[in-house]
């Protein structure tokens, strides 16, 4: 109980794909974990914790998100239909 398992794919040189698997005991993520999810680099990641974008907890010298932290920030993120209006039509006739 607690423990969730994450399954990862992870492209090996030979291209081969190997799957393993990460333990998450406490339900939290590393930083590494959610740029992976996000595709973006673990960097980024730290900047989106350091300017308060994304909420983090720091366990020992170690950020740790929560999945609900994550969600919360890519609801956030998302893009409403509408908001951003199609290019303006050719005046030039």
């Amino acid at each position: 109980m607690g423990r969730t398992a994450h399954v990862l794919i992870v492209a090996s040189r030979e291209d081969r794909f190997v799957a393993s698997v990460e333990s998450s005991r406490d339900g939290l993520y590393s930083v590494r974990q959610v740029a992976h999810q996000l595709g973006v680099h673990p960097e980024t990641i730290r900047r989106l914790i350091h300017d308060g974008r994304l909420e983090a907890v720091r366990v020992g010298r170690v950020l740790r998100i929560d999945p609900v932290a994550v969600q919360g920030f890519l609801e956030r993120q998302r893009v409403k239909p509408g908001l951003y209006p199609a290019a303006a039509p050719d005046l030039a006739h």
